[in-house]
């Protein structure tokens, strides 16, 4: 079957542009009958045959639950497992060595290491260091699925499995044994190599639980492999590892082969290399990456990027939540924004569910399941970037928050947001990323819903010049934020008394200007208290005629932050009570003073999360900011098409009649 052909049957048609070189291949995957196949039809039309298989980062889920793989080999030589003749990886193991790529792969092993990325990246049980004494030595024993391809192509049959596990016995008595199932093998997609009565020996255990593997490897001291990649991550891990069959990283001379059948090489390899090397040409040239969001090419790095926010929420999840409340189109980007292996999502929109659930909740229903007395509660919010729109017009979140302490507009009580805030610490590459993203805010003209006419003011002929932000009065962040003042016309009239001779714009909410919420001040009053109205024009383009931003707790504020302007709160939005706003009052709680940096990082990067709507098909539910940032860029630069227009229309309609009803 021709390349294109093979991608399309096999719902890999996102790799067709990085592999159109190869257009006019036959195609197969690793030594399955698809591969041998593509072989007879090449010899037979005179064309070549490439050999297609999964990278070594491969996904958040297996590929058999249906997580589309972010890596793939093509090689047009042979396949890495095969070590019966040589291929594309052993080629360029052999060649020299170069300092660049050893560079990028030092950065990014410490980088897999540090996040504990592997192959398949499920969320992981946690280990209990008690079960891996450390008075006593911890052998691991690998192994793999039944029929797996790499074990014939390695040398090693079924049999050997067996040797293997007897021969960690007899070199290491007195250590602890133990045998790692392969995760199909947990999942119930696959069988072992090993039955029952093979773990006789008192100092046999079987690991059953699915641990990470690179978590795993830090209570080990030797690893036994037959062909499994995980002997390459415990190379990684600076583990010996003793070989059974002869996988792509042996007979390097990093690996112990004195148990491995060489003589399948025919004299090849049996050349020094460092294991820099070896990871520099597996993972940065050998493997190819399509990014999901993009569906371009990229590199390594970029994907550990895009895995790393992913892994490290699901780590704090549940097994499963009850999502309560959640009308029918917030569902479908709940759900989106839940997408991981293994997690079950349950959505419960009238009954209450039971106390003992873990449970996801809007705002204010969420504040009502707690002053009722659930205590798994995780409150769900839109996040600070969120789209080209009002979420009132039903315009789905780029971005939401999921907080299971509080919620960030709550100055009552503590939040996750909160949390984070005081204890923040920030490396010099986390600093590098927040003014990046602080810069690229500015320069691409991004706020949380990006709606208003872009178009340039001119500053009134005035030494002083302040932007009072407007906002819905019923919001629960002026419920809960808001300490003395909670309306627009009171922030209106105290700011007018403060500064009596300063020229004063006010900018409604564009919700409330649009009629969707409450808040509207009538026009008489707006025009007692302020200089200038300013109803359509970007709240960006606003900021650009002003000197300070006055709020009761609005994200305006933030975002005039951003772009260094000073700001007055008159409540205790998240942002204030830091050293970084001027504060008509304080929280006790919040008793440092931070950066702006520090307060960007936790604000964009560690406190919400991104997906996109188009991301699903790709298995990685959660996004980068830069990649939100984009995306709405590439929106605000479209004409307005015909369906969205036609929405719209449907809304305008939807709202009229709602209010004759």
């Amino acid at each position: 079957m021709l390349l294109f052909k093979y991608l399309e049957k096999h719902s890999l048609v996102a790799w067709k542009p990085l592999l159109e070189p190869y257009e006019n291949y036959t195609a197969g995957w690793g030594r399955k009958e698809s591969f041998f196949k593509a072989q007879a039809l090449a010899e037979k039309k005179g064309l070549k045959a490439l050999c297609l298989e999964d990278g070594f980062i491969r996904s958040l889920g297996l590929g058999k639950q249906g997580f589309a793989a972010l890596s793939l080999v093509a090689d047009i030589t042979g396949i890495y497992f095969d070590a019966s003749q040589s291929s594309d990886l052993e080629q360029l193991i052999l060649q020299a060595e170069k300092e660049e790529l050893n560079l990028r792969a030092v950065s990014a092993i410490q980088t897999i290491l540090s996040q504990k990325i592997t192959k398949y990246n499920q969320k992981f049980q946690i280990i209990d260091p008690v079960k891996f004494d450390q008075k006593t030595k911890h052998v691991l024993v690998i192994d793999q699925t039944f029929g797996d391809q790499s074990i014939k192509y390695a040398g090693a049959t079924p049999e050997t499995f067996k040797r293997m596990l007897a021969q960690a016995c007899v070199d290491h008595p007195e250590a602890t044994i133990w045998v790692k199932t392969h995760p199909d093998v947990l999942a119930g997609k696959a069988e072992s190599h090993f039955q029952a009565h093979d773990f006789a020996s008192a100092n046999i255990q079987v690991l059953t639980e699915a641990y990470n593997p690179i978590e795993l490897l830090e209570y080990m001291s030797d690893v036994y492999v037959v062909s499994s990649q995980l002997g390459f991550e415990a190379l990684l891990c600076a583990k010996k590892v003793h070989c059974f069959g002869v996988p792509w990283y042996a007979g390097w001379g990093l690996t112990q082969d004195h148990h491995a059948p060489l003589h399948v090489l025919n004299g090849r390899r049996m050349q020094n290399r460092s294991l820099q090397h070896l990871f520099a040409c597996a993972y940065l040239q050998y493997a190819r990456y399509v990014n999901p969001v993009t569906g371009q090419r990229c590199e390594l790095e970029e994907v550990l990027d895009l895995l790393i926010p992913n892994i490290q929420f699901q780590q704090g999840l549940a097994q499963s939540y009850v999502a309560y409340g959640f009308s029918p189109w917030k569902k479908k980007f709940i759900a989106a924004y839940f997408a991981f292996p293994q997690l079950k999502l349950k959505f419960q929109r009238y009954f209450k569910p039971h106390k003992n659930h873990h449970i996801l909740a809007w705002g204010k229903k969420a504040k009502l399941l707690k002053e009722s007395g659930y205590k798994q509660v995780t409150t769900v919010e839109d996040g600070f970037i969120r789209s080209v729109g009002l979420g009132a017009k039903l315009i789905r979140p780029c971005s939401l928050v999921f907080d299971n302490v509080g919620i960030y507009y709550d100055a009552t009580q503590p939040s996750r947001m909160e949390q984070l805030l005081l204890n923040v610490n920030l490396s010099a590459e986390q600093i590098d990323r927040a003014q990046y993203l602080r810069q690229l805010l500015i320069d691409l003209n991004i706020s949380k819903y990006n709606v208003g006419t872009a178009k340039s003011l001119t500053r009134p002929p005035h030494p002083r010049v302040l932007l009072v932000v407007g906002q819905v009065e019923d919001d629960m962040s002026i419920q809960l934020g808001g300490m003395g003042i909670k309306t627009n016309l009171g922030l209106l009239k105290q700011v007018r008394e403060n500064h009596p001779d300063s020229y004063i714009i006010y900018k409604p909410h564009p919700d409330v200007q649009a009629g969707l919420r409450i808040g509207k001040i009538p026009e008489p009053d707006m025009l007692q208290y302020a200089d200038q109205v300013e109803l359509d024009t970007s709240i960006l383009e606003c900021f650009e005629i002003c000197d300070e931003v006055h709020t009761m707790t609005s994200l305006s504020g933030f975002e005039a932050l951003v772009r260094g302007l000073k700001v007055y709160c008159y409540g205790l939005p998240f942002y204030a009570g830091w050293g970084l706003t001027q504060d008509m009052y304080l929280s006790q709680r919040r008793s440092r003073h931070i950066t702006l940096d520090d307060l960007l990082y936790v604000t964009l990067v560690e406190y919400p999360t991104y997906n996109l709507a188009n991301i699903k098909v790709s298995g990685i539910p959660l996004v980068r900011p830069e990649d939100v940032i984009g995306y709405i860029k590439k929106q605000l630069n479209q004409k307005v098409s015909y369906n969205d227009r036609y929405k719209r229309i449907l809304l305008a309609l939807y709202n009229i009649l709602k209010k004759i009803g």
